[in-house]
């Protein structure tokens, strides 16, 4: 499982700085159109990131109103800038077992967050691929921190 946490972690990176990088351009360029925008006519499909990002779900803490809307980035990220933190960190966990005690809260927090965003995407009917990888990756790395003997802590 080791082995696979370090791809994925580099995946969910790429993908977030993605993210970052959509809604960024969308500030500055309402008609961006993005990679993951696209429709499936015979599924009668249509997926948007865009969408997705530029809702107000995609900052959590003003979203819940922890901190103003209007706060700057350090103290409102966006959730894509919080996934680049979390999947760092798990990449750095490959190397070395002294980032676990602060990794394996975040999975937690990861997880709650993935299945709530989730909820989201499902009842406003949206469509979101890069979402839904990020939640996939998230859960693979929940799982793999969490109930694998390769990341249990060793207490001394």
């Amino acid at each position: 499982m080791k082995s696979l946490l370090s791809p994925l972690s580099l995946l969910g990176l790429t993908l977030s700085l993605y993210a970052l990088h959509v809604e960024h351009t969308l500030l500055t360029t309402p008609t961006f159109t993005s990679l993951c925008d696209l429709t499936i006519p015979i599924l009668e499909v249509t997926a948007s990131c865009s969408k997705t990002l530029s809702s107000p779900e995609s900052h959590l803490l003003s979203f819940f109103n922890l901190v103003p809307e209007d706060s700057p980035v350090y103290l409102n990220p966006p959730n894509a800038l919080l996934g680049v933190i979390f999947y760092i960190l798990t990449f750095l966990s490959t190397f070395t077992s002294s980032v676990l005690p602060l990794l394996k809260p975040l999975t937690y927090i990861s997880i709650v967050v993935s299945v709530y965003l989730l909820s989201v995407l499902i009842e406003k009917g949206d469509v979101c691929l890069l979402c839904l990888s990020t939640h996939a990756i998230n859960a693979v790395i929940f799982y793999g921190i969490n109930f694998t003997k390769d990341y249990k802590l060793k207490v001394n």
